[in-house]
């Protein structure tokens, strides 16, 4: 679990986003990364702006709206009952990218 929190901390520091706390790195590897990384589950994985790229033209509002009702497959608050709005926007722009912080609202 380190070795990947570290590999997330890597990545984030070269993209300009704030770096999340290891609270959040936690987060999202027992709840976001459980799809997000899984590219056989349907969910966008995890940096890859070809499969982001419709969602962000939703906007951030939107996405975010998606996050905490659930859309298709992701349930409500992506199963992480612990988030709270801030994880969640966090959460959010780390597995889309920095494509989310600049998405229309």
């Amino acid at each position: 679990m380190r070795l990947l929190i570290f590999v997330l901390l890597s990545a984030l520091s070269t993209s300009g986003q704030a770096a999340p706390t290891e609270r959040q790195l936690t987060l999202l590897t027992v709840n976001c990364l459980q799809c997000h990384a899984n590219v056989h589950t349907g969910a966008p994985v995890m940096g890859d702006q070809g499969a982001w790229g419709a969602i962000l033209a939703q906007g951030k509002q939107q996405i975010m709206t998606h996050v905490v009702e659930g859309l298709r497959g992701m349930p409500p608050l992506g199963y992480c009952s612990a988030c709270s709005e801030d994880d969640l926007i966090t959460l959010s722009e780390i597995l889309a990218g920095e494509a989310l912080q600049e998405a229309p609202r």
